[in-house]
């Protein structure tokens, strides 16, 4: 077996057997939000710039709809060119949007990569030095 077939079966071994995990605990569920905590207000800001890009992802349709409408029922060229227009600026808005969240979206999971990371380090060094025994004699 070549080393790719065998790197590419550990992976899905890891992948299936966290698919058949148990649920998540109450406990796991606090211990989480614990760590969510510090970063409610790019939580927060991450939901409302989702919710208003749906929104516009919406738009922009039903305006199209709206233009295809006025230009079978003749309506005057202003009409068709406000409506364009204002496709245009949902189309700006939405890669605004879309950066800005997925900006959010970064530094969120970056702060709690972070935050996870100090947290197993500060429990490390909280260890006795006892606990380390047997890993230092296999590599001493």
């Amino acid at each position: 077996m070549s080393m790719d077939v065998a790197a590419w079966m550990s992976l899905r071994g890891i992948m299936t057997a966290q698919q058949e995990k148990r649920p998540l605990s109450r406990v796991t569920v606090r211990r989480v939000l614990a760590f969510a905590r510090p970063h409610r207000a790019l939580l927060a800001g991450f939901l409302v710039l989702s919710v208003v890009g749906a929104f516009l992802a919406v738009a922009t349709p039903l305006l199209a709809g709206r233009v295809v409408d006025a230009l079978v029922n003749h309506q005057p060229y202003r009409t068709v060119l406000t409506l364009a227009i204002i496709i245009a600026g949902i189309a700006i808005a939405e890669a605004g949007l879309g950066l800005l969240s997925r900006w959010l979206s970064a530094r969120i999971g970056e702060g709690l990569i972070l935050d996870l990371r100090r947290a197993v380090f500060d429990h490390v060094l909280q260890m006795p030095i006892e606990r380390f025994a047997p890993i230092l004699r296999a590599f001493g």
